[in-house]
């Protein structure tokens, strides 16, 4: 009983010239007979659930069997069901007071159903209780969904068909969307996480393995937008920018050493001018520039330096190729003069200079010849000094032998 269907709860009481009270059913009722496309119609007592087999209905063709497609209960008579075999087809009659089928003209019981609409939507979509707890919905006999006794519903009669419950949308034993329990939204299998708080001011999204592990999010084959604005564009635009922005520091350390290189003051003359070059991570640059004494304390220069291959642009602004300064040093404290000579005087001290140089080096010359003159004196008195020696011996061996 408790698998029953009701079709209609159209109470005798609503029909016209009906009588509840004379009848022992009350509303029709259908069941799945067990045989595919086969369907038990039923008279059902509300109050006692005692039902009665009545007749069938089929979805599959089968001869001698009304052809379901809509059912509908004649609102002047409950005793009689019109059957629709087809959209737009004609209708079968049945009739429980004389059991039997009959075919009607299909206009006169249209017109007769003033409550279509609602038939068709109570009737259309049958629901059926399973031993299990769960409940089939059909519509025209073709298997819709299905209501589990835990509260989920499956979408077809599939086992893989999407099924909802609570807390998640799954495919199968695929996680398709679901709520954790800590509030976190999963889609997926591998599931992209969307956090239920808020981390820092700002919303947590991540990705998971299906062992709830975090991996990295891939952005595969479409363009992500933030703001309508393309982050794979802006970061190659970024590369770009980071890149010139690089080339535009090494430019900028070449000029600056390319300006160390020029003079900053002038020491022996009221005006020094120079070139200066400067070189760093393959940028090169060129400068000039000159300084000049205004007085003993005060110095000015000016100069400038331009480095090769242009400017460089990093998004936000231009690194230029070309720099200029300008400066002045002042000297503070007492000044130590040095003793200034005219380039005339100049001239005559290095002339005498010279001619000092030269002297003493002749002198030297001299000296190197008087000293090998010595050597050669001292060679010969060694000499004389050896054979007076000699000599001298000789002469005392000759006197001892006159005395004998």
């Amino acid at each position: 009983m408790k698998k029953l269907l009701a079709l209609s709860l159209i109470g005798s009481s609503l029909l016209i010239g009906s009588n509840p009270a004379k009848a022992d059913w009350d509303v029709w009722a259908i069941k799945n007979s067990g045989t595919s496309g086969v369907w038990d119609i039923y008279t059902l007592n509300s109050s006692t659930q005692e039902a009665t087999k009545r007749t069938q209905v089929c979805t599959n063709n089968t001869a001698g069997c009304a052809q379901w497609y809509q059912i509908s209960v004649d609102p002047n008579s409950l005793n009689r069901l019109f059957v629709q075999e087809s959209a737009g087809g004609d209708y079968s009659v049945y009739d429980v007071s004389t059991n039997t089928w009959t075919d009607d003209d299909s206009d006169s019981i249209s017109s007769s159903i003033w409550i279509d609409d609602y038939n068709d939507f109570l009737l259309r979509n049958i629901v059926i209780n399973n031993s299990d707890g769960s409940s089939d919905l059909y519509d025209k006999g073709t298997f819709k969904y299905k209501l589990n006794s835990d509260g989920s519903l499956r979408l077809g009669s599939n086992t893989s068909d999407f099924q909802l419950n609570s807390s998640s949308i799954t495919s199968g034993s695929n996680n398709i969307i679901s709520k954790k329990t800590n509030g976190d939204i999963h889609i997926g299998k591998n599931s992209f996480v969307v956090g239920a708080d808020v981390l820092n001011g700002a919303h947590p999204i991540w990705a998971e393995d299906e062992n709830g592990s975090k991996i990295p999010l891939n952005i595969y084959g479409s363009d992500l937008q933030i703001n309508g604005v393309s982050v794979q564009g802006q970061i190659d635009t970024n590369k770009s920018n980071i890149k010139n922005l690089g080339s535009g520091i090494a430019g900028s350390t070449a000029l600056t050493a390319a300006l160390t290189a020029l003079p900053q003051t002038s020491e022996e003359s009221k005006h020094s001018c120079g070139i200066g070059s400067g070189a760093y991570s393959s940028r090169y640059a060129v400068g000039f520039g000159c300084a000049s004494k205004v007085n003993e304390r005060i110095d000015v220069n000016a100069g400038g330096s331009y480095v090769f291959g242009g400017s460089k642009s990093y998004g936000g602004g231009t690194l230029d190729s070309g720099v200029v300064k300008a400066g002045f040093v002042f000297k503070l404290g007492e000044l130590n003069k040095p003793t200034q000579i005219s380039f005339k005087d100049k001239k005559l001290i290095d002339k005498k200079i010279s001619n000092l140089v030269k002297d003493n080096q002749n002198l030297k010359e001299k000296n190197d010849e008087i000293f090998t003159q010595n050597q050669k004196l001292l060679a010969r008195l060694e000499k004389l000094e050896n054979i007076a020696l000699k000599f001298q011996s000789n002469s005392e061996m000759i006197s001892v032998a006159t005395k004998d």
